[in-house]
């Protein structure tokens, strides 16, 4: 796993990123000028990228940043809405035109004209609704849901989608026609673990967000930034922004997010990392001194356990899967023979050193 270089901490007004998107990341700053330069025309945008990474972030920018800026932003999620209601909520319908339509509903399309509106998921969308959208893409007209007339709009179409569109399109699943012409302007949105410097920077501002809407002000100890910054968030931003709202809102009185704070498979993650991180070894003409390597790598996984336990001996047994007297007479033969993890072992009770807890004797 590649290092992370943290940068010095910025001022507090200091920008972090650009429209309410943090990042300062070179592939964000290419993105971020993509957005200042297709932003005030009418080039149809998609966005693709794993979930959570901000794709909606980017059309609002875009839209933010445009000539229809005074117009709706309409953000319709195409894989949230069940196919037989997806037609109705994007064109609108008529009176009677179904069971349940007891008057006619504008669509989102009609709600958007002279703005901009956002297609999210647009994989999910049926052939069926794929033929009505590029009739639109192509002359902005449309027809609801029982209607035999055609309405009008003049609408900036920004998609995006989770898939891989082109794979799609081979696979006869998304009509290629249509793919073209939303692909004016493609923008990939890269996932969290491929910007792991732009991690304290959405840390600090997600806090400062949280705080904004009347949640209490937290901060993160140095070792759970660090823990953070190296976590491959599968989930990206969205995952990071869930938990550090669940920090703030579960934390502690201290306002200071502790490594002994996170989820424990965040945790366990930084200590494989750091594992993997250790090998191989760099074998000298001298070789390598085996039985050391092999007792270094014994404290590391008995110090995880302890911090995951909390420092509870029994518990980290558990997880270690030896009896509770074995692990103690580990314990015992550690301190005895000194070391980084024996001056753990031989810290008082309360003495912050694991995971922000003092080991727990039993």
């Amino acid at each position: 796993m590649d290092d992370v270089q943290f940068e010095p901490e910025q001022v507090e007004d200091e920008p972090l990123g650009f429209e309410g998107i943090i990042g300062r990341h070179p592939t964000m700053e290419a993105i971020f000028e993509v957005i200042r330069r297709v932003a005030p025309t009418d080039a149809t945008v998609l966005i693709t990228g794993d979930s959570g990474t901000g794709k909606e972030l980017v059309a609002a920018a875009l839209h933010r940043l445009s000539t229809r800026a005074a117009g709706r932003f309409v953000p319709v999620h195409c894989g949230a809405i069940p196919e037989e209601l997806l037609e109705s909520e994007m064109f609108g319908h008529e009176r009677g035109a179904f069971t349940g339509a007891v008057a006619s509903r504008l669509g989102r399309f009609k709600l958007a004209d002279h703005g901009t509106i956002f297609l999210d998921e647009i994989g999910e969308m049926s052939p069926k609704l794929q033929v009505k959208l590029l009739r639109v893409l192509e002359d902005g007209r449309f027809e609801p849901v029982g209607s035999v007339g055609t309405q009008q709009v003049d609408v900036r179409i920004i998609a995006a989608t989770n898939r891989t569109l082109d794979e799609a399109v081979a696979a006869k699943q998304f009509r290629e026609d249509l793919f073209y012409r939303l692909c004016v302007v493609p923008i990939e949105m890269p996932p969290l673990r491929r910007r792991r410097e732009d991690i304290p920077l959405l840390v600090r501002g997600v806090l400062g967000q949280l705080a904004a809407k009347g949640l209490p002000r937290f901060d993160v100890a140095p070792a759970a930034l660090e823990v953070l910054a190296r976590h491959s968030w599968p989930g990206n931003v969205r995952e990071l922004r869930n938990l550090l709202e669940q920090m703030v809102v579960l934390g502690r009185p201290e306002h200071v997010i502790e490594v002994h704070d996170l989820p424990p498979h965040v945790v366990a993650a930084q200590a494989s990392g750091e594992a993997s991180a250790a090998m191989p070894w760099q074998f000298g003409a001298a070789g390598i001194d085996f039985y050391r390597e092999m007792e270094a790598i014994e404290d590391r996984i008995i110090a995880q356990a302890l911090r995951l336990s909390g420092g509870n001996k029994k518990e980290a047994a558990r997880l270690l899967r030896v009896n509770r007297t074995t692990l103690l007479e580990k314990l015992k033969r550690k301190r005895a023979q000194g070391g980084a993890l024996a001056a753990l072992l031989g810290a008082p009770r309360g003495t912050e050193v694991v995971g922000g807890h003092g080991w727990i004797e039993g």
